[in-house]
């Protein structure tokens, strides 16, 4: 009995020393998402007006549990991504260092700051957005499929 206990507490600790540091960075990650998700359901409601009958067909226009899903799972592999690269944080660099982990969760909000960029672009009528459309993928086209 006293020694599960001490298992537990030793596997807790363990756990804590690789999750704590991830935290602020986590938080960051969410926010990034939350915003992308928030983008994309703006582009919906967008694309829903301009393509009438045909987008709404397709689902374009209202909030959808299979994408909410989609972001979910997103989320899950941030925060896998997040644990590891603090794990090699721990193992390969001086604790503290954060190297890998800022990298991560750096990438991370590059890539959904870029999703954000591509989901305000689309559809849009602003002179930003069509020089940014040269650059970036049109995401209309999801919306649109079924």
């Amino acid at each position: 009995m006293y020694n599960l206990r001490y298992l537990a507490a030793a596997t807790g600790g363990v756990l804590m020393t690789v999750i704590e540091p991830t935290l602020p960075y986590a938080a960051l990650c969410t926010a990034m998402v939350a915003a992308d998700m928030v983008t994309a359901y703006t582009l919906s409601r967008r694309v829903a007006r301009q393509y009438g009958t045909r987008a709404r067909q397709a689902g374009a226009g209202c909030l959808q549990s299979r994408r909410i899903g989609r972001a979910l799972v997103t989320l899950g592999k941030v925060y896998a991504l997040l644990t590891v690269a603090s794990a090699a944080d721990i193992v390969l660099f001086a604790p503290g260092q954060g190297s890998t982990l800022r990298f991560a969760a750096g990438a991370v909000c590059f890539w959904q700051a870029i999703s954000v960029l591509e989901n305000e672009a689309t559809c849009s009528g602003a002179r930003w957005a069509r020089v940014a459309r040269r650059f970036l993928i049109d995401k209309a086209r999801r919306h649109l499929a079924p």
